[in-house]
């Protein structure tokens, strides 16, 4: 089984690179392989809307993961996710200049790698939920900008992910670290108390009700200021409460930025330094309300509460080198740092390069390498060096997670991309206990992988 999965997402990979060069032969403008949606224009009904300032827009990412050594158990996954948005251009709909307006809702499926398989801190793929199917809506927000667009005010649920801490090279990958950083993902607030147990703060697949801020002083400098409720909606259901409740979480940025704009002739250049503060209340990976270690037997099992929590980080995301015909090498660094004592990530790293158009002739493939690194805070080396002292046992002690992962975008049309993909995790939950072994740890974990995603 293991090995006709493997062979499946080889074949179709090295298929699809031949496709798009039989396209280029196409003489229509207008024929399936150059059209930028699979459905096309609706016999010109799409066009009609965007000149009215509707853009709607469905997109299916399909992935199949399989875990042929290490991680809790071996085997395949498939999940899949259906993405539907829609933009409004609220002066050519109503009249309202500088009036934008956006929403997108979702609905996922299947059962996902990492916590089927892997068992890891930062999850295989940025699709995945701890469920095999949600639908639910994601972002709903208005938009205000200046008529010079020196600034911008958006109003409504919102998701942080979508313009802070971000790398154009590394969103390549399909790691959500690579995304929204294991700083996030894994210290930050999950959403009201649920089964699942959650961290992750008011990002995908969780938006939160807020407000975001930007303010452009020139061409090159922009800088970015949100504030959210401090519980995002609700993972057990449906992404509409707009709850909101005394704590907030606020996040700023500042960014200097070149060659940004698709016509730009120059090598795009990002620079971006950040920080958040959570107000909420954080429970203690080590100590309990009395103060007594949580893995000691007289502990009362409630750890203590930490009034919020905060984080510091930075990115660089540079184009290196680029050729006339659209080749182009980029390199991507981001890193931060969060509390010590109580946050379960105290400090991460990731930085990687791409490469677009590394074979001759698919100027528009990307061939992406990135590293990403994330440590195990003290609070919770602390409780697992107790729980060894009070049982006297050598049980794991958490340290670190490291995640390698290699990846090729082939873009076999406008509206059709496929992604094969190999991870190599090591130290899976962060060193930490193996679920179904106790007492062990998670064995390094290989991954690979097959995306395709359709945009109709």
């Amino acid at each position: 089984m293991k090995t006709a999965l493997l062979a499946g997402v080889a074949a179709i990979a090295l298929s699809t690179l031949s496709l798009p060069a039989m396209a280029e032969d196409a003489a229509a403008p207008t024929g399936l392989w150059e059209r930028d949606t699979l459905t096309g224009d609706w016999e010109g009904v799409r066009t009609k809307l965007i000149d009215h300032g509707v853009t709607l827009g469905l997109k299916y990412t399909g992935e199949v993961f399989d875990t042929p050594s290490g991680g809790i158990r071996h085997g395949g996954v498939y999940e899949d996710q259906f993405l539907l948005t829609g933009d409004f251009d609220l002066e050519k709909l109503a009249g309202l200049t500088g009036s934008t307006a956006h929403v997108s809702a979702f609905s996922v499926n299947g059962r996902g790698p990492s916590v089927n398989n892997v068992g890891n801190n930062m999850d295989v793929s940025g699709v995945e939920l701890y469920r095999q199917r949600q639908t639910r809506l994601w972002t709903l927000w208005y938009q205000l900008a200046a008529a010079d667009s020196s600034s911008s005010v958006r109003i409504g649920q919102i998701s942080v992910d979508d313009e802070f801490f971000l790398s154009t090279t590394s969103a390549n990958l399909l790691n959500t670290t690579f995304v929204w950083n294991a700083l996030g993902y894994n210290n930050l607030s999950g959403g009201t108390p649920n089964r699942y147990n959650l961290t992750n703060g008011p990002a995908y697949p969780l938006g939160a009700p807020g407000v975001r801020v930007q303010f452009n002083p020139s061409d090159n400098i922009a800088w970015l200021s949100a504030i959210t409720t401090h519980q995002p909606e609700s993972f057990d259901r449906g992404g509409a409460q707009f709850r909101v409740d005394g704590n907030v979480f606020m996040i700023t940025e500042l960014q200097y930025l070149e060659n940004q704009a698709k016509d730009a002739t120059g090598k795009p250049v990002a620079y971006k330094i950040g920080a958040w503060y959570d107000t909420g209340k954080f429970a203690d990976p080590h100590y309990d309300t009395t103060g007594q270690s949580l893995a000691s037997p007289l502990s009362n099992g409630r750890p203590q509460q930490r009034n919020g929590t905060w984080a510091i980080y930075g990115v660089a995301d540079r184009t290196v080198w680029q050729s006339e015909s659209g080749q182009a090498v980029s390199v991507f660094l981001r890193g931060g740092v969060a509390p010590d004592s109580y946050n379960l990530v105290n400090a991460y790293v990731d930085g990687g390069v791409g490469y677009k158009g590394i074979i001759p002739g698919r100027e528009s493939d990307i061939l992406t390498f990135g590293v990403a690194y994330a440590n195990a805070g003290d609070g919770a080396v602390d409780y697992d060096n107790d729980v060894r002292r009070f049982n006297q046992a050598n049980t794991p002690v958490r340290d670190y997670e490291t995640v390698l992962e290699l990846n090729y975008t082939a873009n076999v049309a406008p509206w059709w991309t496929v992604q094969p993909d190999v991870q190599y995790v090591i130290h899976p939950g962060l060193g930490g206990v193996n679920s179904l072994k106790p007492g062990t740890t998670i064995p390094d974990a290989t991954v690979f992988g097959l995306r395709t995603t359709i945009t109709f």
